[in-house]
């Protein structure tokens, strides 16, 4: 397991900090994996309120990180603030510009291929992986307890990995405000690669903390 931690003084009268948790050595079961990473959320921030003694305001999470953080919210609505980034709500069809036609021929014919290595380890896609992230069902965040929680929505209008349209889903879903605000960044792409795009997701993101830290306090 490898551990990796950042921490920001937002000058907002909170702290932003999180612990990212990673699993090297078993890389191949990572594509389907939507709720096995909800119930590692589940206990990392069982173990910052019971072993640290701290309050977990928000998590935040980016293209499957933030499916993961609204499937957290929808199962466990125990945290009051949600921070989605480029969230994929339709996962019914693979993107068909993510794996080679050779790749996915080996899938065809054996069952799994290599996606991606990373030094000695092997990223690999098996079918049972692509069926479970196929069927995965978005719908349940209509399942978040708006008494308990809020979340916010940031999407690039040229998201070139997940449609702009799915953050509007999500709105539908989730919304209206205050339950759920919806922010697209006009010209941003999926990983706000621009740094125009990038202080206005981050000023969006502690505006709304901001915002709301005083009725999150109070829910915890």
């Amino acid at each position: 397991m490898e551990e990796s931690t950042f921490h920001v003084d937002t000058d907002k009268g909170f702290d932003l900090s999180a612990a990212l948790q990673l699993k090297p050595n078993a890389p191949s079961d990572a594509y389907g994996n939507y709720y096995e990473e909800v119930e590692n959320i589940r206990c990392i921030v069982t173990y910052v309120r019971e072993n640290l003694n701290r309050k977990v305001l928000c998590i935040c999470g980016h293209s499957k990180g933030a499916a993961v953080v609204l499937l957290y919210a929808s199962k466990c609505n125990d945290v009051p603030l949600i921070v989605s980034l480029s969230a994929r709500y339709d996962h019914t069809e693979t993107p068909s510009n993510r794996f080679s036609p050779e790749q996915l021929e080996k899938l065809q014919k054996k069952g799994s291929f290599v996606w991606l290595k990373k030094g000695n380890i092997e990223y690999i896609i098996r079918e049972d992986d692509l069926k479970k992230r196929n069927s995965l069902d978005m719908s349940v965040v209509e399942s978040i307890d708006k008494q308990k929680v809020k979340a916010l929505t940031i999407h690039g209008s040229k998201d070139e990995v997940i449609p702009v349209n799915e953050a509007y889903t999500y709105d539908k879903l989730i919304g209206p405000e205050p339950y759920h605000k919806l922010v697209i960044v006009q010209d941003a792409n999926h990983c706000f690669d621009n740094i125009n795009h990038q202080k206005i997701m981050t000023e969006a993101i502690t505006s709304w903390l901001d915002e709301n830290k005083s009725w999150a306090f109070n829910e915890i």
